[in-house]
């Protein structure tokens, strides 16, 4: 083995070993900080529907789709092009370009004159939304210990439930006091404030070690070893090194085409498939659910009489639902390394779909049922796929491809949140929307299926 492979796989070994540092967890922190601002910002729009849809007067379900759907059309490109990028540029850099975008644009979406300049400025919004998932994934994955990575990758996940419930909260305090349908204005720009915290604190990120290890900048490695776990690491560091004397060839460096290979095809099915079907569900019924209640609890008259009072009524009752999300990830943390991710994705995906089909049975009948149903919807999501989803790509691609592999499965998921966002309503107008909730719950069995044929279970092992 030459000097540089083996000093990469003892790098490996020391943060595969460690135990959890503070500047660990600073690293830890601000990556999923990112991850709480995607869930805030595509939370806050789903909230913010109802007040354009009054704003611009001309509103169809085809306008509706395109207001929720520019930022997940958006996040395609940005977490594919990201996660190359971080594959050959380092996390870091991209972790701050992507930052400081989603601070401007969210300052854009709030000064928009008219309904297609706010359309453009939310695509531009999901490039920097879309770019987070790879980068901050991989970050994490790459800097903290393998026995417990699982409960950390969750744990950051979980930001994004705490997200929306911020959301929840700001656009319930915004509708009190902000009078009038420009309340929307606010809830565009309150992302701006908590984006631009993150940026400025995100100077003092520091690079993934497995990265400049990989790459052959072993001096910045062990550096940035020490600091991320201490200087005793350095010195195991350097005992070990003198140690090693096998031989073994040289990884290349990974390319896009390298996911449709035989030796990841497999992995890629199971990273990408899955997600998008989950996203189909999630993001088109997760972004409307204010919608759905508004127009479940009071028909077409919340639009004609009593506006702001009915929206305010049905964010209370998502917000309650919401509360459900943190409940899931906090039960995925709990249950994460001992059952296993490919155990809880199934398990989720089939909880999806009863949830799913509960709302599509009460419809307008029982307020309590609805909840329930939304409840159960948002609990077994988290605890299930949406997590998962999210720790699995940087577990089965190896250090060389974990970027791309992460961006291209996270792209595939908006391709499916896109899917839901557009056809959801136009599929609600013209086949109703129990059918439309039972067609979702049939998406989410067949992921359970793939997840189940497809399964590469990793928990316990040490990343590649």
């Amino acid at each position: 083995m030459t000097q540089e492979i083996a000093a990469r796989k003892i790098i490996y070994e020391e943060i595969d070993e460690s135990k959890v540092t503070a500047n660990q967890k600073w690293m830890w922190t601000l990556a999923a900080a990112g991850i709480g601002l995607n869930g805030y910002d595509l939370f806050i729009m789903s909230l913010a529907l109802p007040l354009i849809q009054a704003y611009f007067v001309s509103f169809s379900p085809a306008m509706a789709g395109f207001f929720a759907g520019a930022t997940l059309l958006g996040a395609i490109p940005g977490a594919l092009i990201s996660g190359q990028l971080s594959d050959r540029y380092g996390r870091r850099l991209i972790l701050l370009f992507d930052i400081a975008l989603l601070t401007v644009t969210s300052i854009l979406c709030a000064i928009a004159w008219s309904s297609f300049s706010l359309i453009f400025f939310r695509f531009l919004q999901g490039v920097a939304i879309g770019a987070e998932y790879p980068i901050s994934a991989s970050l994490i994955a790459e800097v903290m210990p393998r026995r417990n990575r699982g409960k950390w990758m969750t744990g950051a996940f979980s930001f994004q439930a705490l997200g929306m419930m911020t959301a929840a909260a700001a656009a319930t305090l915004i509708l009190f006091f902000v009078r009038g349908d420009g309340a929307w204005r606010w809830m565009m720009f309150s992302c701006a404030i908590p984006s631009a915290i993150v940026a400025i604190s995100r100077r003092r990120i520091q690079e993934s070690p497995r990265f400049l290890a990989r790459k052959g900048r072993l001096k910045e490695a062990t550096r940035v070893l020490g600091w991320l776990l201490g200087e005793e690491a350095v010195v195991s560091f350097h005992r070990k090194l003198t140690l090693i004397q096998r031989e073994e060839k040289e990884p290349k460096q990974g390319s896009f085409r390298d996911l449709f290979l035989p030796k990841y095809r497999t992995r890629t099915i199971l990273t990408a498939v899955p997600w998008f079907l989950m996203d189909i569900g999630l993001y088109g019924i997760g972004l409307f659910t204010p919608m759905i209640l508004l127009y479940l609890f009071h028909g077409e008259s919340a639009y004609t009489s009593g506006f702001l009072a009915a929206d305010f009524r049905s964010d209370v009752a998502a917000s309650i639902a919401d509360l459900f999300l943190v409940i899931g990830f906090f039960l995925n943390i709990l249950m994460v390394e001992s059952r296993g991710r490919i155990q809880l994705q199934i398990l989720g995906f089939i909880g999806m779909a009863i949830g799913t089909g509960m709302v599509a049975i009460f419809g307008k009948d029982a307020r309590g049922g609805l909840i329930f149903g939304f409840s159960l919807f948002n609990l077994m999501v988290n605890l299930g796929p949406n997590a998962t989803t999210y720790l699995l790509p940087v577990e089965v691609f190896p250090t060389q491809l974990r970027g791309t592999g992460h961006g291209f499965a996270a792209a595939c998921g908006k391709m499916g949140a896109v899917i839901g966002v557009f056809l959801l309503p136009l599929s609600a107008h013209s086949i109703g929307l129990s059918s439309t909730l039972i067609l979702v719950g049939i998406l989410c069995l067949i992921g359970s299926i793939v997840t189940l044929v497809c399964r590469v279970e990793t928990r316990g092992l040490p990343l590649e």
